[in-house]
């Protein structure tokens, strides 16, 4: 209940916006800029350092005089703008940019007009926490606030689209994240991905009740392709809940009500795992767990189970499995050569492994093309 108040409150979010108080004006050439009385006018430029596309912020006085706020090597410039962001009376710029190849973007803030002092991302700190699909003025509480808005992506059988939210609001000279949700509504499409948020940050309860709202309460007609992938990731969720015989019951209906859909065969390996290993518990329930780890993009967690953890060291009918998860990891990390020692282990503990193919193309592909492998 909680959640869905959320995301109705970050709903009319959308429908409160503030004005952006800045009136930037684009040029052909890849530059914005507006005027600041009394000031000068503020611009964000496209250009090349030493043939790498660099965007510059600059101010321009009275006379054509120009001095360099700062610069952005690898980045475009995607908006300028203006805003008394903590309601202090003073004007904050704003300068939006994105990396060249893609459409996110990220701001720079910067304050104190006199010395055009950067105070987000802090000038110590690498790189920017902010990375969104958009951004925009709205307020929280009454107050000036920034929202950051991002479109969670997992499936796509939209529009309509799931959006995440995140409003911030600038406080001595900190911004800091005051509110965040999702956007609004009822479509198969916008629960399926709030399933999926919730699966992979390990909320598996939470995923299973959205996954059987997108079959069971929610508008839009739920095609045989969407319908398959709610059963999956139900069957995903159950599993790593270990529920093990919900988890094959849905596993099965993928593979005998639709056997030409895409997630078939990965089904039928799902279902040789755990129908292999119901007498395994011990070693099924730790695999799960590390797999649980991988899904949830806790490389080093799953590492230290899989290198560590009494059971992973206890041998058994998984043992290869497990030895072949750690190469998978250890490549994740970037951490090839490792990785190509577990495949080795595999080769020579395990020569009749069912996944002894699998192994083979993967060191054949490692040996042949050693500076392209940086991870999966």
């Amino acid at each position: 209940m909680k959640a869905k108040l959320l995301c109705v409150a970050l709903s009319m979010v959308l429908l409160s916006l503030m004005p952006a108080n800045s009136q930037t004006v684009a040029s052909e050439t890849g530059t914005l800029h507006f005027t600041l009385e009394g000031v000068g006018e503020v611009i964000l430029e496209e250009g090349l350092t030493d043939e790498v596309e660099t965007t510059r912020l600059l101010l321009q006085k009275a006379g054509g005089a120009r001095q360099v706020i700062d610069s952005f090597e690898g980045l475009l410039p995607a908006n300028l703008l203006k805003s008394d962001l903590d309601g202090d009376g003073q004007t904050e710029i704003i300068a939006i940019l994105r990396h060249p190849d893609g459409i996110d973007v990220m701001p720079f803030i910067y304050t104190d007009l006199n010395a055009f002092r950067r105070i987000f991302p802090a000038p110590d700190v690498d790189g920017n926490p902010i990375i969104c699909r958009e951004l925009f003025f709205s307020t929280h509480e009454g107050n000036p606030a920034l929202c950051a808005r991002n479109l969670i992506g997992y499936h796509d059988y939209g529009p309509p689209d799931l959006f995440r939210l995140e409003l911030y609001r600038l406080q001595k000279g900190q911004l800091t994240l005051v509110q965040q949700g999702f956007s609004d509504g009822e479509h198969f499409n916008i629960l399926m991905n709030k399933g999926a948020y919730a699966l992979h940050n390990g909320q598996y309860l939470e995923a299973l009740d959205y996954y059987n709202q997108a079959i069971s309460s929610a508008t839009g007609e739920i095609d045989t392709r969407a319908y398959v992938d709610v059963l999956f990731n139900l069957a995903e969720a159950r599993k790593f809940t270990k529920d093990f015989k919900s988890a094959l019951e849905l596993y099965q209906r993928i593979v005998v009500e639709f056997s030409e859909n895409p997630l078939t065969e990965t089904a039928q390996r799902e279902i040789e795992l755990i129908s292999d290993n119901l007498d395994n518990l011990d070693a099924l329930s730790f695999y799960v767990d590390v797999l649980s780890n991988i899904n949830c993009d806790r490389w080093e967690a799953a590492l230290e189970l899989l290198q560590n953890h009494p059971v992973a060291k206890a041998g058994g009918k998984l043992q290869d499995r497990f030895l072949f998860t750690q190469g998978e990891v250890l490549t994740a990390l970037n951490r090839v050569e490792e990785a190509m020692k577990v495949y080795q282990e595999i080769k020579e503990k395990f020569p009749d492994s069912p996944i002894i193919e699998n192994v083979d193309a993967l060191l054949e592909d490692m040996e042949e093309k050693p500076e392209e492998t940086d991870g999966i």
